[in-house]
């Protein structure tokens, strides 16, 4: 009886996994394309958190003599271990030993080395009070921040589409991957730039491919948000941390970014965390002069990062030296230790830069290898800028770029700021006056310096607006942003301490600012639905399509490139500087001026001959150089002459009719958007 039992038991147990197997043999919950699409954004995200523990548990053994809080440490950790990383990855390209199998066994060996110590500061931050919600309203804004964050996160594993980092961002790292080595390979005035998010972005993609580069910025946006949770509790109090964290999420342009190969966070981030070492500097007592070199080394990171952190070494210098007035002469010794200590943390990039281009700030102030004194002006176009064209709005220049500028788009009438950074920035900071008398007198402090600071760096822009045409961005302000947002909070949560008769001014704002906060939730969640990225994500969309739909007709032209054309192939673009995605071997129009610089190169001697003698001229100059094909952007350049910016002449325009027609054979034309040319055999 027993072994009947038994028996029966087991072939139930049998059935039971027979009928769940073969149900699922035709009801599948998910396919192969769903498993490797999730697969991909997996690996791309695990290879992003290997880059940023590393450098996080290199920055803990580094800073393991400063005396700082928990949550804090593990915020400068991992800034100033990513910024040793990226120089560790230039290392290794300047001697050809940047390859997958060398970063990983750097990384994991790197991991081992540090894995104690990094856990150990993990759990401190963890169990530190400082970030933690505390009430209704910060529980609410810890929400809003996290679903803010993950939304950014949906775009950051997917497939690539970012305009500069199908330009630059991830063309450089793909380039020094397949050499193994860091170079300046071709004409790409980019790859001068700092590099510092770039290097981190290689490192990344060596370990799991493309896609884990935008989850490293996302990860710098993310820090700097729990950054100024943190900041705001320590020198501010109360809810002013979370409410800043907030205030910056709701900047569309900042989650658009967030979810981007691109370096403005990067940048963001180092810039606040230099002020808030200087803060420590200034008023924590011991230790005092660690903190001034770390505010050095952070500022060194944000140089090299980004050319527009010029800015940055002065500002942090005149807080210094306002808030030692009194002791004026031992403030002007520390401002020029701190702007030595920034540029000797600067200082391999500018190396790196005069030994591949002969320019230590290529692509400014000197000429370089492919650089000479025209396209030098033509990429700085001075004279273009407000103070030629309409230079009241410079006085008006928040207000525009607040209310009338709009994430890749414009409107007529209005200067193009080219972001969406919502009303609370502009809408919060003018309470802070009206607040002053209230706070306490470390706060006033404190907040005195940051608004010297950020108004150093806003003159650097607005003087940037007002020279030239190209820097009419309000991106090029970010690393003022998250200063910006706790002196708005500051301000908004300083309402609370007025007397709430016959207006109580606290409710009102917070109740304004909840709305606000609540509205750009809801748009960031309907631009995420009708973007789509999940699809994707989850493998209902493959690859390629996503790619075509989010690129257009470019992906088309590009596609055509990398299967047709034959591998030799040496490809000239014309008004399209985007090259990642090119298998040949593709020549950017990175600045979008090859066509007027060559026809500026020639027509002196061609003239006589007129647009024929000059488009036989160019196709000579570019067979002798190889090329075999020639990519033109004819949407591109249509809209370049109907908005007049760029001095296309008469003559400039009949040469690249006559080059067209005599010299180019058409290979494909992609819906008049794009048009690929064979270039004529003489």
């Amino acid at each position: 009886m027993k072994h009947g039992k038994l028996l029966l038991g087991g072939l139930l147990v049998v059935w039971l996994f027979a009928v769940v197997a073969f149900y699922y043999v035709a009801h599948k919950p998910f396919t192969a394309a769903n498993l490797l699409a999730v697969g991909r954004a997996l690996a791309g995200l695990g290879g992003a958190t290997l880059v940023v523990a590393l450098g996080t548990g290199v920055g803990v053994r580094l800073l393991q003599g400063l005396t700082v809080a928990r949550a804090d440490r593990l915020i400068l950790a991992a800034a100033v271990g990513l910024g040793v990383l990226s120089l560790v990855g230039l290392g290794l390209g300047l001697a050809g030993l940047l390859c997958p199998w060398v970063l990983w066994a750097l990384t994991l060996a790197g991991l081992l080395a540090t894995s104690g110590p990094l856990w150990r500061a993990l759990a401190a931050a963890w169990a530190d009070f400082a970030w933690r919600p505390q009430g209704r309203f910060e529980g609410f804004l810890a929400v809003y921040c996290g679903i803010m964050l993950v939304l950014a996160l949906l775009w950051a594993l997917a497939p690539p589409t970012a305009w500069d980092g199908l330009v630059y961002h991830l063309t450089g790292p793909k380039l020094y991957l397949e050499t193994g080595r860091v170079s300046h390979p071709l004409d790409l005035p980019y790859l001068g730039f700092p590099q510092l998010a770039g290097m981190i972005f290689t490192w990344g993609m060596g370990l799991a491919g493309e896609r884990a580069a935008a989850p490293v910025h996302w990860f710098y946006g993310a820090l700097a948000a729990f950054s100024l949770v943190v900041v705001g509790r320590r020198w501010l109090e109360g809810a002013v941390g979370w409410l800043a964290a907030a205030v910056l999420l709701s900047v569309h342009s900042v989650v658009v970014l967030a979810g981007q190969p691109y370096v403005d966070l990067t940048l963001l981030l180092y810039a606040t965390l230099a002020f808030w070492a200087l803060g420590h500097f200034l008023w924590s007592g011991p230790q005092a002069q660690r903190w001034l070199v770390l505010s050095g080394a952070l500022a060194g990171l944000a140089l090299s990062t980004k050319y527009t952190a010029l800015a940055l070494p002065p500002a942090l210098a005149l807080a210094l030296l306002i808030s030692r007035i009194r002791n004026l002469r031992s403030a002007i010794r520390d401002a020029f230790l701190l702007g030595f200590i920034a540029l000797v943390v600067w200082s391999p990039w500018l190396l790196k830069n005069l030994a591949f281009t002969g320019n230590p700030t290529y692509p400014f102030f000197f000429e370089g290898v492919y650089l000479d004194s025209y396209r030098a002006a033509w990429y700085d176009r001075p004279g273009t800028g407000l103070a030629y064209t309409e230079p009241w709005r410079l006085l008006v220049a928040p207000w525009d770029a607040t209310l009338w500028s709009i994430d890749g788009a414009a409107l007529e009438g209005f200067p193009s700021y080219g972001a969406t950074i919502g009303p609370l920035l502009l809408a919060l900071l003018p309470f802070l006056p009206f607040v002053w008398r209230r706070l306490s007198l470390g706060q006033r402090r404190w907040l005195r310096a940051a608004l010297v600071f950020c108004g150093v760096l806003y003159a650097f822009w607005l003087w940037g607006v007002a020279r030239s045409a190209l820097l009419i961005q309000t991106r090029l302000l970010f690393p003022a942003f998250g200063l910006l947002a706790l002196l708005g909070s500051a301000a908004a949560e300083g309402l609370w301490r007025l007397p709430r008769h016959p207006v109580n001014l606290g409710w009102l704002v917070r109740a304004v600012t909840i709305a606000v906060l609540a509205l750009s939730l809801v748009s960031t969640f309907l631009f995420t639905i009708q973007e789509r990225p999940l699809r994707v994500l989850l493998g209902f969309e493959g690859e390629e399509d996503f790619l075509s739909r989010q690129l257009g007709w470019y992906r088309a032209a590009v596609d055509t490139i990398n299967q047709e054309l034959p591998p030799d192939a040496v490809v000239l673009f014309l008004w399209e500087p985007r090259s990642y995605h090119c298998e040949p071997e593709c020549l950017p129009d990175a600045l979008l001026d090859r066509w007027l610089h060559t026809t500026q190169r020639l027509y002196a001697r061609e003239t006589a001959a007129g647009p024929d003698g000059a488009a036989a001229a160019i196709a000579d100059a570019w067979r002798a150089e190889g090329i075999t094909h020639v990519l033109f952007y004819q949407a591109g350049y249509e809209a370049v002459l109907t908005g007049g910016f760029d001095p296309i002449t008469p003559e400039d325009a009949a040469a690249l009719e006559a080059l067209q027609r005599d010299e180019l054979e058409v290979v494909h034309n992609f819906g008049d958007v794009y048009i690929l040319y064979r270039l004529r055999e003489p």
